[in-house]
């Protein structure tokens, strides 16, 4: 069923993750989206799992157009604080457009599934996603256009959508009289739709010069919360939304409680930040300065989440809480 508003009360929300906050827990960072040589990437699986690791992820999803790459000789190394988690691109279309999305710890290859409309196209490879044990990732909405949020609005048992895909062409931005990620995120909450908001580097490029005209890897990523650094304890935090998503930004601390939504973040040199706290419609709650910014919950917002943006040109997105009415 889709999510409703009126199920997820601050109560119940706090019930769940309260106890996360109590409990040791680590931010780990890891990308969602990768390409290889497998597909349309243009360096070999083990050279990419080795980029990654140098720099300091701590998990990735190999993410090859419908093809599950073999992570089990990628990474032998079991004490070098980094994961692998099996992946796919499935890469259908309907209507004369791309229908992409990522199966995230899926237990086996999943077939592109096909329908007559963009909406039964997804929905079909969602729950071929969810049957083969993964979570599901639409992937690059704004990609040629593909899906508004009527669309996104109307599917069901998905957790994850690409808010911003770094690649240039994934038009993350409102422009031209077009919606950008964030606004349709917002119109897809506000039905009542609970997705998380992810930013992934949709990685394919590792080699000769980097720049923005290419796909290349370390520009955008999420930090998960999990007690350990073990697949099932990252995918269960994405579950929960217990992450939030980042092309720069690193958060301290991130709290919740039945009276109050608080962030910690950590400053960069004499950067200066700005956070939005945004409602129901895209609703500016309210605007705060520093690195320890807070809102008073009312209980009337609809869904409270947070964008940070640093002076820096750096953001960070964090994930909606939803409020009963």
């Amino acid at each position: 069923m889709i999510k409703k508003i009126i199920v997820y009360t601050v109560v119940s929300f706090f019930l769940l993750y309260g106890l996360t906050f109590a409990q040791e827990y680590k931010w780990y960072k890891g990308n969602t989206h990768t390409h290889t040589t497998n597909s349309d990437g243009d360096e070999l699986p083990r050279r990419v799992v080795r980029w990654y690791l140098d720099h300091n992820y701590n998990f990735l999803v190999i993410s090859d157009h419908d093809y599950l790459t073999d992570t089990k000789y990628l990474d032998t190394d079991e004490n070098d604080d980094f994961i692998l988690i099996l992946g796919e691109e499935i890469t259908d279309r309907a209507e004369g457009k791309p229908v992409h999305l990522n199966g995230i710890g899926i237990n086996r290859f999943v077939e592109k599934q096909g329908g007559k409309t963009i909406l039964e196209t997804l929905q079909n490879n969602i729950y071929a996603i969810n049957k083969a044990g993964g979570i599901a990732q639409i992937n690059h909405p704004n990609w040629k256009y593909s899906f508004n949020h009527e669309i996104l609005s109307s599917v069901k048992d998905c957790h994850l959508m690409e808010i911003y895909n770094i690649s240039k062409d994934c038009n993350n931005f409102t422009a031209g009289g077009f919606p950008g990620m964030e606004e349709i995120w917002d119109k897809v909450l506000s039905k009542g739709n609970l997705i998380y908001g992810v930013i992934s580097d949709d990685t394919h490029n590792y080699i000769g010069e980097f720049s923005s005209e290419k796909a290349n890897p370390g520009r955008g990523w999420i930090m998960v919360r999990a007690k350990t650094l073990t697949q099932e304890e990252i995918i269960s935090s994405m579950k929960k939304g217990d992450f939030y998503a980042t092309i720069g930004i690193i958060l301290k601390d991130l709290k919740i409680s039945e009276k109050e939504y608080s962030l910690e973040i950590v400053p960069y040199l004499d950067a200066k930040y700005t956070t939005l706290f945004i409602g129901k419609n895209g609703k500016i709650l309210s605007e705060e300065y520093g690195t320890t910014p807070k809102y008073l919950i009312k209980g009337n917002e609809g869904y409270i989440r947070a964008r940070v943006f640093s002076s820096t040109g750096d953001f960070a997105i964090t994930q909606p809480l939803f409020l009963s009415k």
